[in-house]
């Protein structure tokens, strides 16, 4: 399948810029990114208040590694399908679909939880089908960046979409925390509902050209062989693809367990909940200015000192009992997430062909998104036997150990960017030309 990309740049827009910020000089990537952060900022609200509720419901730790893992499942089973339709429909179409389609199940949620009739099984359910929808659009919104942007600022694109996860985590969990004190659970998952409807507002204000797509006469399912076989076959992307999943599985678990950590670690109750979630993500924005900000790093070995820190963060914050220190430690475990997972994907996003990009990036999802959640089903089990802190800690400690061997991957080695990145070239790269494969 050839893709056929319009260059949507003028000679003006095109040139090249050294701000951290430069993603912003591109109003279609503005309007992107506003959407983004309408949207995480009420997903946010949304998961602490249904972890608490679940919590709540449950009395089970087990439980918060049930629901992720419910999460898991759909997002591993079809994010390839959905790198596949990101490579063979218009990936914008795709996107404005799901931000409407998603507004259904996140009303139906609201409104059980309102009418007091919500169950366990109903927010299972809405993790099953909300994962469906993000594993089927995803590789199509993170795909779709590199069309807003020239190459040049794509690490200042990429950074600040680590910005918009994690910056939306700062506002949501913070106001999940007081709403939850003070209007009761509700409240998170109608103003969910407000920002889906905002969100669509946003990205339908972006103006971008129709793609022309050739057709490569291979059905479906042999899309998703190729983008298999593509991912396998170059060491780099199989490397940073194994990494990221490395890291993701045994890192991030931890951020399901903060209710029971709240509650039954260190009895701070709803309000210290969203402290707990908003101060990890203060961390990521301060990492994701960083990066967007420099002009040269070497990302392997940043990448791998990150994964480290991050685990060494993670054991200190299962000893402490000082919520003061907790919080500082999870300023440094929100970081070095959001720096690990920007790298890796700058990486691949660099490293992989314009053609099978939507299913290179299925895979990172899976890799990620997928992974965290499939991650949280053991560690909340060994959190229900032994505890939340020995759970997670001892998924740090093989965070820490697994560091060594992919230190000495040449695979890994061998994604590190030519420019070493976010220096930019003297010259901007060429559109692609019609019927030139990209």
């Amino acid at each position: 399948m050839v893709w056929t990309e319009p260059s949507n740049l003028t000679a003006e827009q095109a040139e090249p810029r050294s701000t951290g910020l430069a993603a912003f000089h591109y109003p279609n990537y503005t309007w992107y990114w506003i959407s983004q952060v309408t949207t995480n900022i009420g997903t946010w609200m949304m998961q602490v208040a249904t972890g608490w509720l679940v919590l709540q419901i449950t009395n089970s730790p087990a439980s918060l590694g049930f629901n992720a893992a419910f999460q898991a499942g759909p997002i591993l089973l079809f994010a390839l399908v959905g790198g596949a339709i990101a490579d063979r429909i218009d990936r914008y179409r795709l996107m404005v679909a799901s931000y409407i389609v998603q507004v259904v199940p996140d009303a139906l949620l609201a409104w059980l939880v309102v009418s007091g009739n919500i169950r366990v099984e109903h927010v299972y359910i809405y993790s099953v089908v909300t994962a469906t929808i993000n594993g089927l659009s995803t590789p199509a919104r993170q795909a779709f960046v590199p069309r807003l942007v020239p190459k040049e600022v794509l690490l200042s694109a990429m950074a600040l979409n680590s910005i918009v996860w994690q910056g939306a985590a700062v506002v949501g969990p913070a106001l999940a925390g007081m709403i939850l004190a003070f209007w009761g659970v509700p409240g998170s998952f109608n103003i969910n509902v407000a920002s889906d409807l905002v969100s669509i507002v946003a990205i339908l204000l972006v103006r971008v050209a129709p793609l022309e797509i050739e057709r490569s006469g291979r059905s479906g399912l042999g899309d998703m062989r190729e983008g298999l076989a593509y991912a396998w076959r170059r060491p780099s992307v199989r490397m940073l693809l194994v990494s990221i999943a490395v890291v993701t599985f045994l890192s991030r678990p931890y951020s399901q367990l903060m209710p029971a950590f709240a509650r039954d670690v260190f009895a701070v109750g709803p309000q210290g909940l969203g402290w707990m979630l908003t101060v990890p993500a203060m961390g990521s924005v301060a990492v994701g200015l960083t990066l967007a900000a420099l002009r040269r790093l070497s990302m392997v070995r940043a990448f791998l000192l990150l994964a480290l820190t991050m685990a060494a963060a993670l054991i200190g914050f299962c000893i402490t009992r000082s919520f003061p220190v907790a919080l500082c430690l999870l300023f440094v475990v929100g970081g070095c997430s959001t720096g690990s997972n920007t790298l890796a994907n700058t990486m691949i996003q660099e490293t992989a062909d314009e053609h099978v990009r939507g299913r290179v990036m299925a895979l990172f999802m899976a890799c990620t998104w997928g992974m965290w959640r499939l991650g949280s089903l053991p560690v909340g089990l060994a959190a229900q036997a032994w505890g939340p802190p020995l759970a997670v800690g001892m998924a740090a400690a093989l965070l820490a150990a697994m560091v060594l061997p992919l230190s000495r991957s040449r695979g890994l080695h061998a994604a590190e960017p030519s420019r070493s990145l976010v220096q930019p070239p003297q010259a901007p790269a060429e559109p692609a030309m019609a019927g030139r494969a990209s």
